[in-house]
């Protein structure tokens, strides 16, 4: 299903059943007096996430730190089958249950089947990841855990009387604190970075003779078109790389990102030669983070999925922002980082992406139109100097 028709169903359904569930919920909690207290351990702790590897990989923190406050509980990951293939090379979780979202009754079919694990498991937690779902909370509801933790907000105050436990999601703070305040809420304490392993732990010796530069203009469907870097603009900053520098350019990107990559190296660099590359789609994941640790210099991309692939397997970033502001994403030492430089306008209207649906600029995105081919050119000449 398309992202758009999964917002519908979730929006419709999903209210239907909240009205539903906080009539039977709210009264059965009163009569049953089930204590939600963090006094005994859990031995499993269900996740759900089922959109957006990038928020996953912010979320990775604070839940390999779940990990190492609870060693003995397993950490179960509930997700759609976008996110499954890029998580689990991670070893983050020790199982993962797919959420077939492909179409209305496989998401149907899957449901029922994860709920019916769920409750043959002992003791288990669960964490609701999805800030705005509704259909999320009514799953959490559903397995009957014992703690059901997730965030809170006015545009999901409903979840006061659904979950157990609710940490309040800032929207205008770094959205890893959240996830962090949400992990405190669980019983963690102290916190572990969280890196992506990979097979060669020296892959990133001699950084600067790497041979690639890795160059990521694709997003997902939520405001794609908006966060990507303009054609020409991108064009300009190619042919600054292949003159300026030794290095070859590799486009990444999902399978179905590999025909856009194409559409642009045809159009725009098609005298370049053997120095650009399209990877869209040439490599699983596990074997996509060994070249981005391995093979390149750095990673050029905008706010999307690669740029925290590349900040967790220790490869070093430009990153391109317009209607997401960098603060509300990246970590400060990140941006003041001479391994990562941030491009960002900060026009009066961002961010807007998250915060709303009438877009300020109608459409036309100038965060990202307005930006100079030759001011980003330098801060990947400024990264490449330092390493």
């Amino acid at each position: 299903m398309k992202l758009r028709a999964k917002q519908f169903i979730d929006g419709v359904l999903g209210s239907l059943l909240v009205i539903f569930n906080l009539m039977v919920a709210r009264p059965l909690g009163l009569l049953l007096r089930r204590d939600h207290t963090l006094r005994k351990d859990p031995e499993y702790i269900i996740v759900i996430k089922m959109l957006g590897l990038g928020s996953l990989l912010l979320a990775s923190d604070a839940l390999v730190s779940l990990k190492k406050r609870y060693p003995n509980a397993k950490l179960i990951l509930v997700s759609g089958k976008g996110v499954v293939p890029g998580i689990v090379p991670t070893g983050l979780f020790h199982h993962v249950w797919v959420m077939d979202d492909s179409s209305l009754p496989n998401l149907l079919r899957s449901s029922v089947a994860i709920l019916t694990k769920s409750w043959g498991l002992k003791n288990r937690w669960l964490v609701d990841l999805e800030v705005y779902s509704k259909l999320t909370t009514i799953f959490s509801l559903w397995t009957m855990s014992l703690n059901r933790f997730g965030f809170q907000l006015n545009k999901v105050h409903f979840r006061n009387f659904l979950n157990t436990h609710n940490c309040y999601f800032n929207q205008f703070c770094n959205v890893q604190d959240n996830y962090r305040s949400l992990a405190r809420m669980m019983g963690v304490e102290e916190f572990t970075e969280f890196s992506i392993p990979v097979k060669d732990s020296s892959g990133r010796a001699n950084e600067a003779g790497k041979k690639y530069i890795a160059i990521n203009n694709t997003c997902s469907e939520l405001g794609g078109y908006l966060r990507k870097i303009p054609a020409a603009t991108l064009q300009a900053i190619c042919t600054h790389i292949l003159q300026t520098t030794p290095y070859n350019i590799a486009f990444t990107g999902a399978p179905s990102d590999f025909g856009d990559n194409e559409a642009f190296i045809s159009q725009y660099l098609g005298d370049a030669g053997e120095r650009v590359e399209n990877i869209a789609g040439k490599y699983g994941f596990a074997e996509y983070y060994r070249f981005l640790h391995e093979e390149c210099v750095l990673m050029l991309t905008i706010d999307s999925a690669p740029l925290f692939i590349a900040l967790k397997t220790g490869l070093p970033t430009v990153s391109v922002w317009g209607p997401t502001n960098p603060t509300h994403r990246l970590a400060a030492n990140t941006i003041n980082s001479t391994r990562h430089k941030v491009h960002y306008l900060a026009v009066e209207c961002s961010p807007c992406l998250h915060h709303t649906k009438v877009l300020p600029c109608g459409g036309n995105n100038f965060c990202m139109k307005n930006m100079q081919a030759a001011d980003i050119h330098t801060q990947i000449q400024s990264v490449i100097s330092a390493l």
